[in-house]
């Protein structure tokens, strides 16, 4: 944690900004955009593949970017496990996509609890 709060890890994955979009009648969303991070997929039989990976969390308050920093390499820690355990068929098509999506969501909820996040965004995925 010390470590972390010291900024040793942040050549390692950068610095993630935050950003706040205005919806309809002012209601205000918060979102936290995590730095790109590459996954290493076996395929058995066949060439290692790469996932390059953005998201952005949706947070349900601002005050829960604080907890969100504070643990970010554990959330990194279980989306590359998770992550790493995927098959590129279990990728394919939007139901496979909302399986990602839910199984992140569930994982960075738990490594960030009490704070809630909202939803998962995908901002950018390529799989080689």
């Amino acid at each position: 944690g010390a470590a972390w709060f010291f900024g040793v890890f942040d050549t390692l994955f950068g610095e993630a900004e935050e950003v706040v979009a205005e919806g309809e009648e002012g209601f205000v969303r918060y979102f936290y955009e995590m730095d790109e991070f590459l996954v290493s997929m076996g395929v058995p039989g066949r060439k290692s593949g790469f996932m390059k990976l953005s998201i952005s969390l949706e947070l349900e308050k601002k005050t829960d970017e604080v907890r969100i920093k504070a643990v970010l390499p554990r959330i990194i820690d279980n989306f590359q496990i998770y992550l790493r355990g995927l098959k590129i068929e279990d990728l394919q098509g939007s139901h496979g996509l909302y399986r990602v999506r839910e199984g992140l969501l569930a994982r960075v909820n738990a490594a960030t609890h009490p704070a809630k996040i909202k939803d998962v965004l995908f901002r950018g995925m390529v799989i080689q």
